[in-house]
Parts: C-alpha cells; sequence; structure tokens
C-alpha cells in the first residue's frame, strides 16, 4: 500500500505524540511519499522549535525513510486545483496533490484535510 505524509504526522512523530509516533514508525517501513512542501513545513516548524541540526536530522531521516516528491508542473497544477476548490492551506494541497498522484493514502491528523471531502483516501491519525 501507498501512503503519503503529511507535515502534521511527521511533526507529531518528531514530537512523540502518541499513539501516532508509534504508527508512523511502523509506516515507515512502507517509505511513504512526502511532498517537498510538507518536507519543507517540517524543517522551518523544527528549526524554530529545535534549532538547526535537529532540522538537518530530521531531514536526513526523511532521505533515508521516505520517498521525497519534487514538485513538477502536473503537481503544482492539481495542488492549485485543489487549492481553488477545497478551504485548505497551500501545503496541505500539495499533500494532497502527491498523494492523488501516487495514488496513496494521507497520513494526517490535520482537521483541513480530514474534513474536506475530496477524491482522496485519508487515514485519520487523531486520538479517538
Amino acid at each position: 500500500m501507498n501512503y503519503c505524509l503529511d507535515s502534521w504526522a511527521v511533526i507529531a512523530l518528531i514530537e512523540n505524540e502518541e499513539p501516532v509516533a508509534t504508527i508512523i514508525e511502523r509506516l515507515l517501513e512502507h517509505r511513504p511519499y512526502i511532498s517537498t512542501v510538507n518536507a519543507t513545513e517540517v524543517f522551518y516548524v523544527t528549526n524554530r522549535r529545535s534549532g538547526i541540526d535537529a532540522a538537518n536530522e530530521v531531514m536526513t531521516i526523511l532521505r533515508a525513510k521516505t520517498r521525497i516528491v519534487p514538485v513538477d508542473i502536473n503537481i503544482a497544477t492539481s495542488a492549485g486545483l485543489i487549492k481553488s476548490n477545497h478551504k485548505m492551506s497551500l501545503g496541505d494541497s500539495f499533500c494532497v496533490a502527491t498523494a492523488l498522484q501516487h495514488s496513496a493514502t494521507i497520513l494526517t491528523g490535520d482537521p483541513e484535510i480530514l474534513d474536506v471531502k475530496g477524491k482522496w483516501k485519508v487515514r485519520d491519525l487523531r486520538q479517538k
């Protein structure tokens, strides 16, 4: 099965938020996709909270355990359509566009993705 990480999921992993961290650790075996836009979000959030060394370490882990997808014109166009038709952040629209391109299930707890009905598959990681 293909998965696509939203920055919400990676930040929850970094901050060791359970049960999300355990779920993501297990699913890293599948080498999930992540958009370069979402990797950028993870980098700047980690840098702000924990400094550049921690941010660089997270990027090293993402390079080793995920498939980082660069933005091309197809993903950019898809993200633009998603953003214009749904109420979500630009970063979230790139996550959705990346997932759609790779027929992947989005792993997130972000309400901006979870609360929008679309043709994408989502796994809700929020605690119930």
